[in-house]
């Protein structure tokens, strides 16, 4: 499982720095098609940390989807800022396993 872990721990970092740039950049343009995408996005962040046993964003990237439902819902921009902030503090804790876990040996 360690062997797992540090194969595709990468691989997540990477994906979800790029998946929480892309949510912000979406939410804050506006776009109601992509807000479907978002959401589906952030299902996925929540998914591949569960597969990777990471506790830590687990949560906050569930309540990440949450917000974007509602932002798909509503559109208000309190919504916008909501997730806007959940996002930010979603991509602290992926900076900081991203440090805490450097990618090995040569690019990935």
């Amino acid at each position: 499982m360690d062997d797992l872990y540090s194969r595709f721990l990468p691989q997540f970092v990477k994906l979800a720095r790029t998946r929480i740039a892309v949510a912000i950049t979406t939410a804050t343009q506006g776009d109601t098609a992509a807000a479907k995408t978002l959401v589906r996005e952030l299902h996925t962040l929540v998914g591949e940390a569960g597969l990777l046993g990471l506790t830590a964003v687990i949560p906050l990237a569930r309540v990440c989807e949450q917000k974007a439902k509602l932002l798909q819902n509503h559109r208000s921009e309190a919504d916008v800022e909501v997730l806007v902030a959940a996002l930010r503090e979603l991509d602290q804790v992926i900076e900081g396993i991203g440090a805490a876990n450097p990618p090995k040996g040569g690019s990935s």
